[in-house]
């Protein structure tokens, strides 16, 4: 039976930590359930520590914060068949991310749950949902356009393609990008499963909290398209 590492990346979660580690505890797919902790001061720690089990590994980190580079240190001690990522205040869809990671094949790779395929829908504000938009177009149309939602960062896939394909480390979460542009590059067989993005979840967001950071976070996006750009002019 195939199973399943989860790479969760924390920083002040303690309002949605207990929800989303009692959920996956009961999946029997689930192997490990790693948290990099980029040294929340929220409870969020001591959360943790009382939600003792095997499958929970924490790492917390002093000196270094980052979404790319703690999603990459999770990387390097998964030891799942495949690699779930989601963000904590999305507990509520653990079971449909179950459900998709139950259906996946053996020759697909990588499974995206995408805003913009199907049914997908992205509620956000204006103002988060309407850049996000452009940026998935634009990367339609300067990159690959078999890919709807590359800005996702709600995505299992294979381990073993990271021997192959390894993120970036961009600090932000434009790496999401790059990884999925490289995934494309070397033919990796790619599912975008619908998927809806509630309000609710820009509430919690920590990297982007106002519309000045969002913007300038933003900039980071469209420099990962412009060298993912470069990259395929070049080959």
């Amino acid at each position: 039976m195939k199973d399943l590492s989860i790479v969760l990346s924390t920083y002040n979660e303690a309002n949605n930590i207990r929800q989303t580690i009692n959920s996956l505890l009961t999946k029997n797919n689930v192997k490990e359930i790693i948290i990099i902790d980029d040294d929340s001061n929220d409870g969020t720690v001591d959360v943790l520590k009382k939600l003792q089990n095997s499958k929970i590994k924490i790492v917390i980190r002093k000196k270094i914060r980052g979404f790319a580079s703690a999603f990459i240190d999770g990387l390097k001690i998964a030891t799942g068949d495949y690699i779930l990522r989601f963000d904590l205040d999305m507990y509520e869809s653990i079971d449909f991310f179950f459900d998709a990671f139950q259906k996946i094949s053996t020759n697909e790779d990588c499974i995206i749950f995408s805003r913009y395929k199907g049914n997908g829908r992205d509620y956000r504000s204006i103002y988060r949902s309407m850049p996000s938009y452009i940026l998935n177009k634009l990367c339609q149309k300067l990159l690959y356009s078999k890919i709807k939602d590359y800005t996702s960062c709600i995505i299992i896939f294979k381990r073993d393609i990271l021997s192959e394909i390894f993120p970036k480390n961009t600090h932000y979460a434009n790496f999401i990008i790059d990884f999925i542009f490289e995934m494309i590059r070397k033919n990796k067989n790619i599912k975008e499963v619908p998927f809806v993005q509630n309000k609710i979840t820009e509430a919690n967001s920590k990297s982007a909290p106002n519309v000045i950071k969002f913007l300038f976070n933003g900039s980071f996006y469209l420099f990962s398209i412009l060298r993912c750009m470069f990259i395929k002019l070049l080959n």
